[in-house]
């Protein structure tokens, strides 16, 4: 494991002290590496949580790692410990889980989730946080890499069963996209990703939002938005709304898709012309489905969007 300088844990701990001392909250520390005491079912929070979403304690902790957000990396901090208590509520954290969590950050909702589990895998790519958070919680499994190339299939299989994120907004629908197609596929996703994405992931067939998102996503999961939440919510604040996305795997998937690849394919060139006529579309650019349309009871003339899951599985099987 990389060594931390000491002058470098020294900044950061004056400057956290000073900003906590102004603000009244509990001061961080590597004391904090090893897992903390999980909220009572009074409601009572995990020490030090608030520390990182206050506004104060996050500027003068860029500022002493000398950082400034990447809006590249997509890098928005929360600021409201309300929502971070919202999205480990919906995790529903068992004894037995493996969490994973994507662009920890400073460590906000990291510091939630040791409260609750010390069986955490978390992916940082930007070299100053990596730093940061193997300060501040050296107990934590980090891996300093871009997610996008992280091989999912080993992770899944390795153990992780829940992934929980503050997704960052310049990965997200590829990420989503990525776990879909790993296996096995975890049982339960929580996600804080910009509300334009959630609109399509939760979009039903018939709604101008329906398409390949929301058909890929709805094959094996429940998708559902559990809370939309304000651009003041984030520092700095991001231009457009977020929303707190839950995966729920099913018990079985809506329906049988034994090649997903050829699913994948099918859904994804018809929607790249939404607005024409599902038969003339295939003609054109899959003419091998056009044949499946009247087997699979769809009419030619309906648009991409009015089509269930099922039927695109049964005319893929087709």
């Amino acid at each position: 494991m990389e060594k931390v300088p000491p002058e470098t844990k020294s900044r950061e701990a004056v400057a956290i002290a000073t900003a906590t001392e102004r603000s009244g909250e509990a001061t961080i520390g590597p004391e904090h590496s090893e897992r903390g005491s999980a909220a009572n079912a009074a409601g009572q929070r995990p020490a030090g949580v608030a520390k990182l979403s206050n506004p104060s304690v996050i500027r003068a902790l860029l500022d002493s790692l000398e950082h400034r957000p990447n809006k590249g990396l997509g890098q928005n901090y929360l600021i409201d410990g309300n929502i971070l208590g919202i999205i480990v509520a919906a995790a529903k954290i068992k004894p037995d889980d493996q969490l994973l969590e994507i662009g920890p950050g400073l460590g906000a909702l990291t510091q939630v989730l040791l409260a609750e589990t010390d069986k955490l895998i978390a992916i940082e790519k930007d070299r100053t946080m990596v730093s940061h958070l193997r300060t501040h919680f050296q107990t934590l499994e980090l891996l300093e890499t871009d997610v996008l190339d992280v091989n999912l299939n080993e992770l899944f299989s390795g153990g992780v069963n829940k992934i929980v994120a503050n997704l960052p907004y310049s990965v997200g629908s590829r990420f989503i996209v990525n776990a879909l197609e790993a296996a096995p596929l975890p049982e339960k996703m929580i996600f804080m990703i910009q509300k334009e994405v959630a609109d399509r992931l939760t979009a039903q067939p018939g709604s101008k939002t329906f398409g390949p998102l929301a058909i890929w996503s709805q094959l094996n999961y429940e998708v559902k938005n559990i809370k939309n939440v304000s651009p003041t919510c984030f520092m700095p604040a991001p231009k457009v709304w977020s929303a707190v996305v839950r995966f729920e795997k099913r018990a079985a998937p809506l329906a049988e898709v034994p090649d997903y690849a050829r699913f994948k394919r099918l859904v994804k060139t018809v929607f790249t012309q939404r607005r024409k006529q599902i038969g003339s579309n295939l003609r054109n650019n899959l003419p091998e489905f056009f044949q499946g349309l009247e087997k699979c009871g769809i009419d030619p003339a309906t648009r991409p969007e009015q089509i269930p899951i099922e039927q695109w599985a049964a005319l893929a099987r087709s």
